[in-house]
């Protein structure tokens, strides 16, 4: 792809993206709205808890898609075939490690995650079942993060989006069998995901096999450590962004649960909706990074520029479409996630801030896909710890607002972290003005 892209480009490579993206956190949310079929309030408590506590851990280890992303663009770009083939094995590798840990400290992460969430008594035992289930998915779920990185950074765009919509099938079908058909619960429910994520890494895999090179020399160079120091260089800061973030979503689930079972389980079914939200614009970010790590490759200037353009022109069309479906759509939206009137009533009650969170929060996302795309997090680390100071000076309006204040909090972190990015990547523009004028 030639620069300067147009929007034409953009576009047929943002809306694969975008539905790949949004396809992600649909594997928790298709698990809520179908326990929330039922009416078992426990067990729709239970597994809205254990989808934010999933999306919430693999967010923290998103750098595996991003970070892969953007390597795997320049190293397209440089026609370097071993930069290219490793851009895949060093993540895999991790994403293997990184998931067998996670399996080996299930208790204490469950332990601590339940604590963050403020899971009441009566939810433990189907929060604890959906985690015990599905936390063996966690190698799969970190390698396909890796895998479908490195597809999307070459463009391989449609078989990133054919690897999840199959993913998706499977789990929906599995999830109804298992739960309508053989009564299966909450077992049943994260014992579909499972399977959906074990699926989506071997299918990935076959996708990829045949563009897969290994020479006797890989193995020394795999586990060469300091050929990590660029990967972890970079990830460090996204690791540090993501603590954060885990910081944000813990203190703002423990603090909403304060005002009772019902305010939780509110919050958590709007919470599951802002996942779906930030993973459109995470879809629109990728097709950015892409771009842009193309366009640095190149050392394109111009190609950039023309790259960022259009990044916040589609990303402020996405605010516009998904505030208008929101406020369209609002009663059918959250019926999607339980048939219980009363719970219906009090997320109701706090759903404008959901409307508001494309404006604040959009932009956030759409940057560091701008920022990956130039292997570089340090703004994007910065920003969020800007984001999380300003959620703490806004969560003590919880004293006159009540739950209000807690995604008035929220809400401030968003916009908070998308200005700062929006003023980052505008010096970082003057900064090459000057040096090369």
């Amino acid at each position: 792809m030639t620069a300067p892209v147009t929007a034409r480009q953009y576009g047929v490579l943002a809306y694969p993206l975008i539905l790949s993206s949004i396809l992600t956190p649909l594997l928790g949310v298709t698990d809520t709205i179908v326990i929330g079929q039922t009416g078992d309030a426990a067990a729709i408590g239970g597994i809205a808890l254990g989808a934010v506590f999933f999306n919430t851990i693999y967010w923290l280890f998103g750098f595996l898609k991003v970070s892969t992303t953007g390597f795997s663009a320049q190293a397209s770009v440089h026609h370097d075939e071993t930069s290219l083939q490793f851009a895949l094995y060093r993540p895999v590798l991790l994403g293997l490690v990184i998931g067998l840990i996670l399996i080996v400290c299930r208790a204490p992460l469950a332990s601590a995650g339940l604590y963050l969430l403020a899971a009441p008594a009566s939810l433990l035992s189907d929060v604890n079942t959906y985690i015990d289930y599905r936390i063996y998915g966690a190698p799969f779920v970190l390698i396909g993060y890796a895998v479908l990185g490195w597809l999307i950074g070459q463009g391989q765009v449609k078989r990133a989006l054919m690897i999840q919509i199959v993913s998706n099938i499977i789990n929906i079908g599995l999830d109804v069998i298992f739960v309508v058909g053989l009564d299966y619960g909450v077992a049943g429910v994260a014992a579909a995901t499972l399977i959906a994520e074990v699926c989506t890494v071997f299918l990935a895999l076959s996708f990829i096999v045949r563009q897969l090179i290994w020479k006797p020399t890989y193995r020394h160079l795999l586990f060469r450590l300091q050929d990590y120091r660029q990967f972890f260089s970079v990830n460090a800061d996204l690791f540090i962004r993501t603590i954060f973030l885990l910081l944000v979503t813990g203190w703002f689930t423990r603090t909403g649960a304060s005002f009772g079972p019902d305010i939780l389980a509110a919050n958590a079914i709007l919470l599951q909706m802002q996942y779906v939200i930030a993973y459109w614009f995470g879809g629109l970010g990728s097709a950015s990074t892409i771009l842009v790590g193309r366009a640095r490759g190149r050392n394109d200037e111009a190609g950039y520029q023309q790259s960022v353009r259009l990044t916040r022109q589609f990303g402020l069309a996405s605010i516009v479409l998904i505030m208008l479906l929101l406020f369209l759509f609002q009663q059918p939206f959250l019926r999607l996630f339980s048939a219980d009137p009363e719970l219906l009533i009090v997320a109701g009650a706090y759903y404008g801030w959901i409307l508001l969170f494309p404006l604040t929060g959009g932009f956030a996302m759409l940057y560091e896909g701008v920022f990956a795309g130039r292997a570089q997090a340090k703004s994007v680390r910065n920003s969020m710890i800007q984001g999380f100071i300003t959620f703490a000076v806004l969560l003590l309006s919880i004293n006159w607002i009540g739950n209000h204040g807690v995604w008035l909090a929220f809400i401030g972190f968003g916009l908070m972290r998308s200005g700062s990015l929006h003023l980052a990547e505008r010096r970082l523009h003057k900064q090459h003005r000057v040096v090369h004028s």
